[in-house]
């Protein structure tokens, strides 16, 4: 691949991940081809021709690499978070609490249903519903939690 340097030069980020052995290096070329309005199948070498002849196509190619830079931003965000999930499982695997709070949190749901439906009262469904809407949200945080993502 004989890159003259005017793609490293403006947009380094492409270059590097389009060059490296990364699985996304395809789709990055071919978003940078999308974006100068050229074929999906250009390569790299293309790219820099288009930029060369046409140097007003450059801003668009300055668009493609902070795109990029986003891209790489939310997928450290997500490893992060995925990280802190585990790391969160693996450090209270052996604390009763979670568990604990799950159950009550389980059987005060069941006795919240139970009770709205078989009573015969004169019910407000505003608070009804908000209660339920909360339990239910915390059902599913405590779920997440022991059945989420388990993967490292």
């Amino acid at each position: 691949m004989k890159l003259k340097g005017i793609l490293k030069a403006l947009s380094p980020t492409l270059v590097n991940v389009a060059t490296s052995s990364n699985p996304l290096a395809g789709m990055v070329v071919k978003m940078a081809a999308k974006k100068l309005g050229m074929p999906d199948n250009s390569s790299l070498e293309e790219i820099e021709e288009t930029v060369e002849r046409e140097p007003e196509k450059a801003p668009l190619l300055a668009q493609t690499e902070s795109e990029l830079k986003a891209m790489e931003i939310k997928l450290e965000t997500f490893k992060a978070e995925n990280e802190d999930v585990q790391d969160a499982r693996s450090h209270f695997s052996e604390d009763w609490t979670p568990k604990a709070f799950s159950i009550l949190a389980l059987v005060l749901y069941g006795a919240y249903v139970m009770i709205v439906t078989m009573l015969p009262f004169e019910q407000n469904e505003t608070i009804i519903s908000l209660v339920l809407g909360q339990l239910s949200g915390i059902l599913g945080t405590c779920a997440a939690f022991f059945y989420g993502n388990k993967s490292k």
